[in-house]
């Protein structure tokens, strides 16, 4: 049995050639008012069609959308929900990438639909399993530039999950069976765990697959009490730093772990040998029913080519575990 592939986040928007730049060309174009909105969700379709087939060539088990019209993390949301709007750009944690930190007037309120155009095109588009993403309650709370609705932290981070709870009831009547929830505060705010369990029970759902996703930052610090949210998988970054994870994966007994084994903010190119000897390390604490190899985190702060040769990596890696013959 191979084990699993899937990708983390956002895939990159612009590629190479003439071809691979007409998502930028309709930005630009779209911004002097030479088309239409519609006319550029045509090019955001097309180019979502094609990131995912980049995906499925490299011989993914499990894409995502790519999620070619997000901004950045938070910005569907802060665009969607009411009481929210994009506000300021910041710094990313430590990425030379910015987003717009959402700005907070009002009590926070979905219909549970921000995703679910999107998620339904790349449903008939995508011919492996499909994922949804959104990011995670706590991410999206301590990275508000300004809130006037919320006293604290904690009524701020359960209405941010409440919110949450809808997206996600909304996925599900859309199809979906695999939500990852992009979390990294989860690893980089340790102080808050307790507050991000019990947000995470606002959503707990056992007929859906969620998987509580961190990447950037180590999660040695939480790591047995990530054992512990009502999830059916996590997603641990063994790359970003250094980190004795791999030393203490045997505390999730029966979730699924994700292991971020290709750096995806790094354009050095793993070798499959490299992704085999991560795979194998984790091998012996987690069964390889349970075990998932990924990405670190989204794909998108490489160049296209390089992302595509990444993933051609972690699956020939994933293959040589297995015994399977990899392609020279």
């Amino acid at each position: 049995m191979t084990i699993k592939t899937t990708v983390i986040g956002a895939y990159p928007k612009i590629g190479e050639g003439l071809d691979g730049q007409e998502l930028r060309r309709a930005l630009h174009r779209h911004d002097r008012g030479e088309i239409s909105t519609a006319d550029l969700d045509k090019v955001f379709d097309d180019t979502t069609r094609s990131a995912i087939g980049e995906i499925e060539s490299a011989g993914i088990d499990v894409t995502n959308d790519a999620q070619i019209r997000w901004d950045d993390l938070l910005s569907p949301f802060a665009r969607a929900w009411s009481g929210v709007d994009p506000g300021p750009l910041e710094r990313f944690y430590d990425n030379n990438t910015y987003f717009r930190q959402p700005v907070i007037d009002g009590p926070i309120q979905t219909d549970g639909r921000s995703l679910v155009r999107d998620y339904t095109f790349a449903r008939g588009v995508a011919k492996s399993t499909l994922k949804a993403a959104i990011p995670g309650p706590l991410t999206f709370a301590t990275l508000v530039a300004r809130d006037e609705q919320y006293r604290s932290l904690e009524d701020r981070v359960l209405a941010v999950a409440d919110a949450t709870a809808k997206e996600i009831a909304g996925l599900k009547a859309a199809g979906a069976t695999m939500i990852d929830i992009e979390d990294p505060a989860v690893v980089a705010s340790p102080k808050h765990i307790e507050l991000a369990r019990e947000a995470y029970g606002r959503f707990a759902d056992p007929d859906l697959a969620l998987t509580l996703v961190t990447y950037f930052f180590p999660a040695d610090a939480v790591l047995e009490s990530l054992a512990s949210f009502p999830v059916a998988a996590v997603g641990i970054d063994v790359r970003s730093r250094d980190t004795t994870a791999f030393d203490r994966l045997d505390a999730f007994r029966t979730h699924y772990v994700l292991v971020g084994v290709v750096d995806a903010r790094n354009t050095r190119l793993e070798t499959a040998d490299e992704v085999a000897r991560y795979a194998e390390r984790a091998l012996k604490l987690v069964p390889q029913e349970r075990l998932v190899l990924a990405t670190t985190t989204s794909l998108e702060y490489l160049p296209r080519d390089v992302a595509r040769a990444k993933l051609t990596a972690l699956v020939e890696g994933a293959r040589l575990v297995s015994g399977e013959k990899v392609l020279a």
